[in-house]
């Protein structure tokens, strides 16, 4: 049985903290190496949709992407490792322990900015900085994107609170745009667990400004039923 963390430290395996060994098969004993492979895939996502090349030298690019793209695609195995379960080796489940491929906190996903959480005394907190690629009207990050964001912080606020469930709805109140490019913070906590579901309310702020308030529905359901569903 893993138990939450209950303080604000950097946690491991996330952003800013350290490494250590991970929980799911498919990344225990190559954690710092994949965690490398991801950053280096998220810098040429923010490259590509940024840079200025000519013709000439972004054919080269592609060139290069889709042979390394050859490369990795020939690792891929027909039956590859689960990439989910395994116990944290110190029994402590940390907010990036619980979705290491996930396209908001994945660490391990290039998909994933990813956002930074922390969770402390039932309050899940996620820092971010959205670039270019997550870019909506201009200057401003994607509706989707934000919404995506809520719904896992809000799993983070769950989980680690010790109510886990699929989402069953999610309301966003867009007051003001999000800005690209800046410190944003989101702010989640469990706002009533019930006999089948769980609502969590949370914020989007940047600085002393409130962009997005958010509610969230959640069947609650026991994990290893959650767990389940990936087979």
């Amino acid at each position: 049985m893993t138990r939450a963390r209950s303080d604000a430290r950097p946690h491991l395996n996330q952003p800013g903290g350290r490494e250590r060994a991970s929980g799911p098969p498919a990344i225990r004993g190559r954690e710092r190496e994949l965690r490398r492979l991801a950053d280096g895939v998220r810098r040429l996502v923010a490259a590509t949709v940024a840079n200025g090349a000519d013709a000439a030298e972004t054919a080269r690019f592609a060139d290069d992407a889709h042979a390394l793209a050859d490369r990795l695609e020939a690792r891929c195995a027909a039956a590859p490792p689960p990439r989910y379960g395994g116990e944290p080796p110190d029994g402590v489940l940390e907010p990036h322990d619980v979705f290491p491929y996930d396209p908001v906190l994945g660490i391990y996903s290039p998909l994933a900015l990813p956002v930074e959480m922390e969770y402390a005394d039932g309050l899940a907190v996620g820092r971010a900085r959205f670039t270019t690629p997550y870019e909506g009207p201009p200057g401003c990050v994607h509706g989707a994107i934000i919404a995506g964001a809520f719904d896992q912080v809000f799993n983070v606020a769950n989980i680690l609170g010790g109510a886990a469930g699929p989402t069953v709805r999610l309301d966003l109140a867009y007051e003001r745009p999000t800005p690209l490019g800046a410190d944003v913070v989101f702010e989640a906590r469990i706002e009533e667990i019930g006999e089948r579901r769980i609502t969590t309310r949370g914020v989007l702020r940047h600085g002393d400004t409130v962009c997005v308030r958010a509610v969230g529905v959640f069947a609650r359901i026991d994990r290893a039923r959650v767990m389940a569903l990936r087979s």
